[in-house]
């Protein structure tokens, strides 16, 4: 009989979806200027306000920073 473990779904076989966070600091903005962006709400995914850093950020949407 195989294991559970053996019938994972599709989902679980699915790579994470980088954050904000991971790929505004891949893209090398340090870690104390992306904190002070966000503390200014200022860090926009696809032109909304950033809440969470940790939220997904997946390939083809457009982080960008608003002017102050």
């Amino acid at each position: 009989m195989p294991a559970l473990t053996d019938h994972v779904s599709d989902a679980q076989n699915q790579p994470k979806a980088p954050t904000v966070r991971s790929r505004l600091l891949d893209a090398g903005v340090s870690p104390e200027r992306l904190a002070m962006h966000h503390e200014a709400r200022r860090v926009l995914l696809d032109g909304a306000i950033v809440d969470d850093l940790d939220q997904p950020a997946p390939p083809g949407t457009r982080l960008t920073f608003a002017s102050a």
